[in-house]
């Protein structure tokens, strides 16, 4: 077999660093006439005839187009041994590398990225071409000086004008976890819609940490597109508890419908979508901020209420439609409450000890004279039955605290975290580690930490990572991505933090720093 000669140097660049690989060498190097950082990429294994009009295609749809939202290319050299062009260089990184540092990523960023290549399928489709190959490592990014990412769409080298549709060349180029349906079932009817539904693939992976369906060593290619053709994803089968997700479950829905005629594939409906979910977010985000604030200031209205419902207890609503705090009658009394009980029964009898028994020594006549007493309003201080409200209310306050920290402290020994799947590497290493984490609980946490440990072949600890889950609601399951290790064979994780959300977050402060002194 022939040696092709490696050849890194390009008349008028200065060549700098390597910035990835894939079916192609990407470089980051200098114009030496303006000063311009840019990016090379060129074919420095394999110049086959095919490769050749893949990379020509590529350029020639890249240099037509002038989008904010789609990578300019600035100079194509097909004659060169190494046939190469020069494109701007987009510094930030690409969305796979987003996801696989921070997991997730939160809903503003999430619509700005589809909004943005929205746009750029607004000017891509109109002019036939269909881009084949849209996932997180062809979707760049930029940081802007106000803190939002501005998002790119690059790499048509799969992409393929649509007048060429009858044929099926690049389709086994395309990555199989962000296919549509018809790129497995009917390859010669891909089009628009089918960029439509890889997008859907990417922001429900942006926003879940996962894609919806994972090709791994324990999944065979059959198995993995009969769920690609048939089953509908994971979290849109059963309603989401989480808040933060709610509003995108129409978008996803629409995106990733099995038949391309279903699917939602009008760019203007698609902006209009992701604005709505964008605002609902926001609008419900606030809601969640301001409840602290309402909450608070009426913890004593807290306890009138539980005086109320003693009144009313055979009209009220059933156990199970009532609140966590009205629902203590369901639940057998543990030790504590029992004692605090006791307490409350014992000073109640020493009262109306005091008040039938002991206090009438000084005769019938005070008795009289001091009924009319206890019923008028009188400046003369403190009434004995004022007393006795307050040290009443401020029993059954103390019980209400104790029985919620207790709740609180059952919710917490109820989650549980485990690995739902990861790959071992054949010479070591863990990737595409799923953490799901069940709250069964009906308590609400801002934040749930844990930590990963990655063993080595010998058992011994190669290092450990730690992985957050944000707003876990009740009686929800959430999915987190945790880091990949370059070493190891096995994994553990368990639960080392966690944050209740207002105001049980304070309450079980204050328990924690009572129980300190």
């Amino acid at each position: 077999m022939a040696t092709i000669r490696f050849d890194t140097r390009f008349p008028g660049y200065e060549v700098l660093s390597e910035l990835g690989r894939s079916n192609a060498r990407i470089l980051k190097a200098r114009h030496l006439a303006t000063g311009d950082l840019v990016a090379i990429k060129h074919f420095a294994l394999n110049t086959d005839a095919e490769t050749l009009r893949r990379f020509e295609r590529e350029s020639a749809i890249m240099t037509s187009l002038a989008h904010p939202n789609i990578v300019k290319v600035r100079e194509v050299r097909l004659e060169a041994e190494l046939p190469y062009l020069v494109m701007e260089l987009v510094e930030g990184g690409s969305v796979d590398q987003l996801i696989s540092r921070q997991g997730a990523l939160d809903a503003p960023t999430v619509c700005r990225l589809g909004l943005q290549i929205a746009s750029a399928f607004k000017a891509i489709h109109p002019q036939g071409i269909v881009h084949r190959d849209i996932k997180p490592e062809n979707i760049l990014y930029r940081s802007l000086p106000s803190g939002e990412l501005h998002f790119l769409l690059t790499d048509f080298g799969v992409a393929r004008l649509h007048e060429q549709s009858n044929t099926l060349t690049g389709q086994s180029l395309m990555t199989y976890e962000y296919a549509s349906p018809e790129q497995f079932n009917d390859p010669r009817s891909v089009g628009a819609a089918t960029d439509y539904y890889s997008l859907g693939v990417v922001l429900y992976e942006c926003l879940h940490g996962s894609v919806p369906f994972a090709l791994d060593d324990h999944t065979g290619i059959v198995t993995f597109m009969n769920k690609v053709l048939t089953e509908a994803p994971p979290a849109l089968t059963v309603p989401s508890n989480d808040q933060t997700l709610s509003p995108f479950a129409d978008v996803l829905r629409g995106l990733l419908q099995k038949k391309a005629a279903d699917r939602l594939s009008d760019p203007d409906e698609l902006t209009w979508l992701l604005k709505q979910a964008e605002l609902a977010y926001l609008q419900a985000n606030r809601t969640y901020r301001d409840r602290p604030s309402v909450v608070e200031p009426m913890k004593p209205a807290l306890v009138s209420e539980s005086e109320k419902k003693k009144d009313t207890v055979s009209n009220a609503a059933p156990p199970e439609a009532r609140p966590v705090q009205g629902s203590r009658s369901r639940r057998p009394m543990s030790g504590s409450l029992k004692w605090a009980a006791l307490a409350i029964i014992i000073f109640l009898g020493i009262v109306g000890l005091y008040l039938t028994v002991l206090k009438p020594k000084s005769g019938t006549r005070t008795m009289i004279e001091d009924t009319p007493i206890a019923h008028a309003d009188s400046a003369e201080g403190p009434k004995p039955s004022d007393d006795t409200e307050r040290q009443q209310r401020e029993a059954e306050e103390a019980v209400r605290r104790e029985q919620l920290k207790q709740e609180a402290q059952a919710a917490a020994d109820g989650l549980t975290v485990k690995a739902n799947d990861y790959r071992v590497g054949f010479f070591g290493g863990i990737k595409n580690v799923q953490l799901q984490l069940s709250n069964p609980s009906p308590i609400t946490f801002t934040s749930v930490v844990v930590k990963v440990n990655y063993y080595k072949d010998n058992g011994g600890l190669y290092k450990s990572e730690k992985v957050s889950f944000r707003n876990v609601g009740p009686n929800s399951s959430a999915i987190q991505r945790a880091p990949n290790s370059d070493r190891g064979t096995k994994l553990t994780c368990k639960i080392v933090a966690h944050q209740f959300a207002p105001p049980l977050d304070s309450l079980m402060q204050t328990a924690s720093s009572d129980s300190i002194q």
